[in-house]
């Protein structure tokens, strides 16, 4: 289960305008339903949250403490669920769910409650020759329907695509040594979704006399990633790893070896609609603008997610063995092994 992503209301987004002594506050101004929620097709339970937009009138750090400014009294949240072999719509129960253990800010500090329901979205399918092992996954649901109703207001929904996990083409899934040498970079294929983002990590042992030490480094790729008209791909250059090596170890007399650990490679994958929340979660300088669209009668985004991961790949002999001797890395006597 993820952590739950934290939205107070999408309406503040609007109060850091370009403009000087922008208008904020119009006449007849009528709160709305702030609904958020990354719908991950990995997990078994899902969070809904929802909150209340509120006016300009007061500043922002005001009215946020007060908790009636930021949430309603009532709410009753609906899920629905496509099938996608029968073309039906499917009712989920959805429980609240309050939320105590929450950090002190700027908004209200007391518990708050979050609209939870509980559903496998994917379908495994196992491999025929070894049946503990998941070949991949793929969805029973095409898309979900959130409604918000709060007395005295419209009926608020919003609706998304649900996202296949990304499938690897390269490595190949039961691949077990992967290959990195000078114009020779690692290539990592996948197909995915229109938000990719890839996360590469790889350890290295440090032996000393009395113990053995293990540090993790991490390649993070959101742009970089070509669709070459089949595949997303990303190619991880020798040259990359032997930079963050260099930049992260150091010459100690008392170590006796390094050498490389597992790689693992990790695929996130997102819709249209999070792709748009990936690109203006971190706030919006023009208060007239609302990127965020799926909400009717609300305001808000409901997006759709899900990922791969490649647990336990390592370097082959040659590439070892190429590192060990890398002139730049010598130094910290990183050894085949």
């Amino acid at each position: 289960m993820k952590k739950i992503l934290g939205i107070f209301i999408l309406g503040g987004l609007f109060f850091s305008a370009c403009e000087e002594n922008p208008i904020i506050q119009t006449d007849g101004f009528a709160t709305q339903p702030a609904i958020f929620g990354i719908i991950d097709s990995n997990d078994t339970v899902h969070y809904i949250r929802v909150g209340r937009v509120f006016s300009g009138l007061k500043p922002p750090n005001d009215t946020g403490r007060i908790k009636d400014s930021i949430y309603f009294d009532s709410v009753d949240v609906s899920v629905s669920l496509k099938e996608i072999w029968t073309g039906k719509m499917i009712s989920v129960p959805v429980t609240p769910w309050v939320v105590s253990a929450k950090d002190a800010g700027t908004f209200n500090s007391e518990s708050y409650t979050v609209y939870r329901f509980e559903k496998d979205l994917l379908q495994d399918f196992l491999n025929p020759w070894l049946p503990y092992i998941i070949e991949f996954q793929s969805l029973l649901y095409s898309k979900i329907l959130v409604a918000v109703k709060v007395p005295g207001l419209p009926l608020a929904t919003c609706e998304t695509s649900l996202v296949e996990p990304p499938r690897i083409w390269s490595p190949k899934r039961a691949q077990y040594y992967v290959y990195i040498y000078p114009d020779n970079p690692l290539l990592v294929q996948w197909s995915g979704d229109v938000w990719n983002e890839l996360d590469i990590s790889f350890e290295m042992n440090e032996e000393f006399a009395d113990k053995t030490e293990t540090r993790t480094f991490s390649i993070q790729k959101t742009s970089e990633i070509h669709y070459n008209g089949k595949y997303c791909e990303i190619r991880i250059p020798y040259e990359l790893i032997v930079q963050i090596l260099d930049q992260n170890l150091k010459v100690r007399s008392d170590l006796i070896r390094r050498y490389f650990g597992p790689f693992r490679i990790a695929l996130l994958t997102g819709n249209q609609t999070f792709y748009t929340y990936m690109e203006f979660k971190n706030g919006i300088n023009d208060f007239n603008f609302n990127p965020y669209d799926n909400v009717e009668n609300g305001i808000g985004v409901i997006a759709g997610k899900s990922s791969f991961n490649k647990t336990t790949v390592y370097l082959d002999q040659p590439s070892r063995l190429k590192f060990a001797v890398e002139p730049i890395l010598r130094k910290y006597r990183i050894i085949e092994y």
